[in-house]
């Protein structure tokens, strides 16, 4: 029980002041996020995990991603292949882009 407990302790973001920049703790994953598609969007870290003082998620999932790409998770999740996956099965972490053998153009509400 106490292991469980540290564990899910261990998931948890620190609470910090709202103008501290994330980049502050976490600027290499910041840098990249920026020199991708959704940072030339200018999508801040917020719309995907989140204010750290409430209801942060370290690893995003599929709600993140609803949010502009609905038509794309719900083909993803009517895919045949779906079981046990989720959009990073397809896309690296903060670049977001395709690995492996993904395949496909997906844009956002707007078509950008």
């Amino acid at each position: 029980m106490f292991q469980a407990q540290v564990a899910a302790a261990a998931k948890l973001h620190p609470v910090v002041p709202v103008e501290q920049d994330c980049a502050e703790c976490h600027g290499d994953q910041e840098k990249v996020w920026f020199d991708g598609k959704h940072g030339l969007m200018n999508v801040k870290c917020i719309a995907c995990h989140g204010a750290t003082d409430k209801n942060f998620a370290n690893k995003p999932g599929l709600a993140a991603c609803r949010g502009c790409h609905a038509e794309q998770v719900t083909q993803a999740q009517k895919s045949k292949n779906k079981e046990g996956k989720s959009c990073f099965t397809c896309h690296e972490g903060h670049a977001l882009t395709a690995k492996g053998s993904a395949t496909g153009s997906y844009h956002a509400k707007g078509g950008k």
